[in-house]
């Protein structure tokens, strides 16, 4: 073998090291981008992962075959014409939020969803409520095991668009014995949960506590510093005799309704993405303790967060299953 062929062989087998490097890399960005955070990772190796819990999605057209979340569905209904409608990036990303198998923070729940049209007849909010008292009758027709038990609704409406209809099937679904979560301030929840949106900071570690700030969208926005928002929200919270609780959103990559495969990156999240996760909380919280009642798997989920250096009452996952143990 002369010296061209074996340079050339050398440059080759530098090449080849250097692409696996850059796949491997690649995909551990893409697995790390997906991770829910916050030591959930370990909890779902502990087994607390949502197992036999039963939790509900309403909300926009769902890709159901997506990878992520294709094996945790168990129910699924579209309550109007959606023939023509396309599949939507919201449904996807919260459903792989709460059960998805990467995204997930309960990737073993089991999920019922019912999907809603954007447009139709009657306003978005009273779609909405509809879709919500169907949950309602779907857990009179089944046994107690079978029922949904926690129901994540990313969405919220002004009177216009049919908000006080959508507020008494929300209570409706209470009296019925199901928790309910809904992008609000606060959640429509007894006792009442703040939430609050927080970002990973540039470089940050999805485990860290501390690596979490105030949406830089919303310093800019208020014209505030993070600290005079953190302070002002906490304070009326306080007054207002709610848990101030923060839940990070953005970034995330998350499922797509481009394809069964396909990912999207949310650079930026709203109360969307947060609803989800505080539901994977509460799921988790039932998993570890299934006698607790609503009430007191909102007070664990509350009462656990832990406050960061940059002063955010941080949802804390591993101590709220510490909490539901003790009970």
């Amino acid at each position: 073998m002369n010296e061209k062929t074996k340079l050339r062989l050398f440059l080759i087998g530098i090449l080849i090291v250097f692409i696996l490097g850059a796949a491997q890399y690649y995909n551990h960005r893409r697995f790390y981008n997906m991770s829910p955070g916050l030591g959930l990772e370990d909890l779902h190796a502990e087994g607390i992962n949502g197992g036999g819990t039963n939790v509900g999605i309403v909300d926009q057209k769902l890709l159901t075959g997506h990878n992520e979340y294709w094996d945790r569905i168990v129910f699924y209904r579209e309550t109007g014409n959606m023939e023509n409608e396309p599949y939507s990036l919201h449904g996807p990303a919260v459903a792989s939020i709460l059960v998805g198998r990467n995204c997930g923070v309960a990737p073993r729940a089991n999920l019922f969803y019912w999907a809603v049209p954007v447009s139709g007849p009657g306003t978005a909010g009273v779609r909405y409520a509809d879709a919500i008292r169907e949950v309602i009758q779907f857990n009179t027709e089944q046994p107690p095991e079978e029922r949904v038990q926690i129901l994540s609704v990313s969405t919220g409406f002004s009177s216009e668009q049919g908000g006080e209809e959508f507020i008494r099937a929300i209570e409706e679904a209470k009296d019925s014995g199901i928790l309910v979560f809904t992008s609000s301030y606060p959640y429509y929840t007894e006792p009442p949960l703040a939430v609050y949106n927080a970002a990973l900071k540039d470089r940050g570690y999805r485990g860290e506590v501390n690596d979490y700030i105030v949406q830089p969208e919303v310093v800019e926005y208020r014209g505030k510093t993070a600290e005079e928002i953190v302070q002002e929200r906490h304070s009326r919270d306080e007054e207002m005799g709610y848990y101030s609780v923060w839940v990070p959103v953005q970034p995330r990559l998350l499922a797509s309704g481009e394809g069964e495969g396909k990912y999207e990156m949310f650079k930026t999240g709203g109360d969307s993405l947060a609803t989800p996760f505080v539901a994977g909380v509460a799921a988790l919280v039932l998993q570890t303790n299934s006698e607790l009642s609503d009430e007191q798997v909102i007070e664990i989920i509350g009462q656990t967060v832990t406050e960061n250096e940059n002063g955010l009452l941080m949802i804390d996952p591993q101590k709220a299953i510490n909490k539901a143990r003790e009970i």
